[in-house]
């Protein structure tokens, strides 16, 4: 537990994206200690989001509780598990020289900072529960949280893209793009000069196609999350592991706010 503790410290302090330990690949970044405490991470915030259930109800919904636990890691999980494979071929397109485990290893990071924020939010999330028994406002509340703590995951990967980026051009400038100039030559005729030629996109174009897959992984995530509901449980509803399927995400993001200020 402390080993998985102390690989998630150096995630959230940025030294597993030191730009000198990336030049040698993403093999400092272990990975079943940040699966094994990001897991851990999504339980806690999952009992907090449960807790709503347990004290809005009579008897208390201690099965909407549990279920909440188990499923804010999974909804992770999956999440991952559906947009590995687009990650892994952007960065394959933009020269990012990773296999599927570097790649894994690289993703794991901001997950995992993803949810070290989220679950240090549960003890809001609890204090609201306590204070509140309005089911939109605690519905918009952690939805809230989870864009937040998204935001910063994400962010933690944009900038490991950078300088793992950066770190990879630098030996290609020194090496694959340093051309040799051509030889003059005695004969008549033009002078041929040898132009280097860039091996990898812009930084520009790199942070763009990122940020359109990182909004691709907003996105999955947003409706993994509508997929596996309830994760607050509405007070007027019995118990179940899972709702029908309907509308989408954004409808009942709108739904919840006509009924928090409309009412």
């Amino acid at each position: 537990m402390i080993r998985w503790l102390k690989e998630l410290d150096e995630v959230l302090r940025g030294h597993k994206g030191d730009p000198q330990l990336l030049a040698g690949g993403t093999g400092h970044i272990r990975i079943k200690p940040l699966v094994a405490v990001s897991i851990v991470l999504g339980i806690v915030y999952g009992l907090c989001m449960g807790l709503y259930a347990v004290l809005t109800r009579t008897p208390p919904c201690f099965a909407q509780m549990f279920a909440s636990a188990v499923k804010v890691p999974i909804l992770f999980i999956l999440t991952l598990v559906i947009t590995f494979p687009s990650l892994y071929v952007f960065s394959a397109l933009l020269g990012i020289r990773l296999g599927p485990k570097d790649t894994l290893r690289l993703i794991l990071a901001p997950v995992s900072a993803n949810l070290a924020v989220l679950a240090s939010l549960g003890p809001i999330t609890a204090f609201f529960t306590l204070s509140t028994s309005s089911y939109p406002f605690m519905k918009l509340l952690n939805f809230l949280f989870f864009a937040v703590s998204g935001v910063i995951g994400l962010k933690v990967l944009l900038t490991m893209l950078s300088r793992l980026d950066a770190a990879q051009a630098g030996p290609a400038k020194a090496t694959g793009n340093s051309a040799p100039a051509a030889e003059p030559t005695d004969g008549p005729g033009p002078t041929v000069t040898v132009m280097p030629v860039a091996l990898s996109p812009s930084g520009d174009i790199l942070g763009t196609t990122f940020r359109l897959w990182l909004v691709i992984y907003g996105l999955v995530g947003a409706q993994m999350g509508w997929v596996l509901r309830p994760f607050v449980g509405a007070p007027n509803l019995a118990f179940e592991w899972f709702r029908d399927r309907e509308a989408n995400i954004f409808i009942d993001l709108f739904r919840t706010i006509v009924a928090l200020f409309g009412a």
